[in-house]
């Protein structure tokens, strides 16, 4: 019997196709336009068709065509780039190309009529506008954003254009919902933490599950961490790498400048550990100047939580994922271990290719469950549909990433584990 058509856009490493394979849903067809990521899927499955290509070139024929059954894709799931929304990015919104590829996305979900779809993205894509405004730029200094009311007040006299409709806190989401209406799919979406399906390190995202019959797929019950049933523990930084402390493979190296300043910063710490005298030196002038927790600087991990969201970059100080023990980044190893990557998965190109694709996938329990929640769905595709409340789903959405934010900012002020130096 064929495999039903699955088809993965935005491929990267696999990720999310590897939880996909998991749950027990196998990918046909895979498009990615980075050649470092079509060797690595080449790399670890050769037989899988593979198009190293860009996804504004493709039609809904060929990818069509290329199926023995044309009239029926199973799914498509697909994570487009998100630096448009990324709080790390400059977050231009769905006014950016970057962001625009979640409607070339769209338009082929349109085209193709798949059973089922996914949507995977940054959380933040929750709060984004339509237009982004930098807050240097916005009248007032305490603008309000409310993306519920679309009413807005600003305090402060200055001459800055007041702020449009299209510039509100909450405008992308709204007008994606308003978008994925049109396909004529019933849809749900959630923000979810990686760490709640058995990650090892928490990484928020914004799923929407698509289906064209029945009921939207629903995310599952979360397996692990104080929401599952069974009050599993969430998957820490021990769990996943310890038993490489002796063999961690291979890794990048920090300066002797930037390492001199680790060695004094014990697990679970980051700049603020350093002695004051030094904190303005280690991040330079300008970063100790500048405005928010900076908990990314000169960070090191504690080995008894999950790691925070693994980064592309991880020997940079503004973006630092230092050995719990070592003076020394991550090794390729450990990230993918924290991504839930198997230890047989290799990835093609020069170790900072390495990095970028493990820190841009998705974590692999993640995609198992959202292959969970499509098979479940599936099951269940001649119930009545149900109703999915938008405005509910979007108030949690949004109180899940500001609890997260929150979290941040508690936990850079907790005192930190002692370093234990091999």
């Amino acid at each position: 019997m064929a495999a039903k058509p699955v088809i993965s856009l935005f491929s990267g490493a696999m990720g999310l196709d590897l939880g996909l394979e998991q749950a027990g849903i196998e990918t046909t067809l895979a498009i990615e336009i980075d050649k470092h990521c079509c060797s690595t899927i080449r790399q670890n499955r050769p037989q899988l068709d593979i198009w190293e290509t860009d996804i504004n070139t493709l039609t809904p024929e060929a990818i069509l065509k290329r199926h023995n059954n044309p009239d029926e894709v199973y799914l498509m799931v697909g994570g487009p780039p998100c630096q448009s929304f990324s709080s790390g990015g400059k977050r231009a919104g769905l006014s950016d190309p970057r962001g625009n590829l979640i409607y070339v996305y769209l338009k082929l979900i349109e085209a193709i009529r798949p059973r089922y779809f996914a949507l995977e993205n940054v959380a933040n894509i929750v709060t984004a506008a339509v237009k982004h405004r930098p807050i240097a730029e916005r009248p007032g200094k305490n603008w309000n954003l409310s993306s519920y009311n679309g009413k807005s007040k600003s305090s402060g006299d200055d001459t800055a254009l007041p702020m449009q409709a299209d510039e509100l806190s909450g405008t992308a989401i709204r007008q994606l919902i308003e978008d994925v209406r049109k396909l004529g799919y019933n849809f749900s979406f959630t923000v979810v933490d990686a760490a709640d399906y058995g990650a090892a390190q928490h990484r928020f995202r914004f799923i929407l599950l698509g289906s064209q019959r029945g009921s939207a797929p629903l995310l599952p019950h979360p397996t692990h961490g104080e929401h599952s049933e069974d009050g599993t523990p969430l998957r820490t930084v021990r769990d996943a790498i310890y038993d490489l402390r002796e063999n961690p493979g291979a890794h990048s190296d920090y300066t002797p400048d930037v390492a001199r300043y680790f060695a004094l910063v014990p697990a679970g710490g980051n700049w603020r550990s350093l002695p004051r005298e030094l904190q303005k030196e280690a991040l330079g002038e300008a970063a100790f100047k500048a405005g928010g927790g900076k908990t990314g600087f000169y960070r090191r991990l504690g080995w008894d939580a999950p790691s925070p969201t693994i980064t592309g970059r991880s020997n940079r100080k503004g973006s630092a994922m230092c050995h719990p023990e070592a003076v020394r980044p991550l090794s390729v190893r450990e990230c993918a271990r924290l991504q839930g990557f198997p230890d047989d998965w290799a990835f093609s190109g020069a170790m900072n290719q390495h990095y970028l694709q493990i820190g841009n996938a998705v974590p692999v329990p993640l995609g198992r469950a959202i292959g969970q929640a499509v098979l479940t769905a599936d099951k269940q595709a001649k119930r009545k549909v149900s109703d999915f409340d938008v405005e509910a789903a979007l108030a949690a959405a949004v109180r899940r990433l500001r609890a997260s934010a929150r979290n941040k900012r508690t936990k850079t002020k907790k005192k930190p584990e002692q370093p234990t130096l091999f």
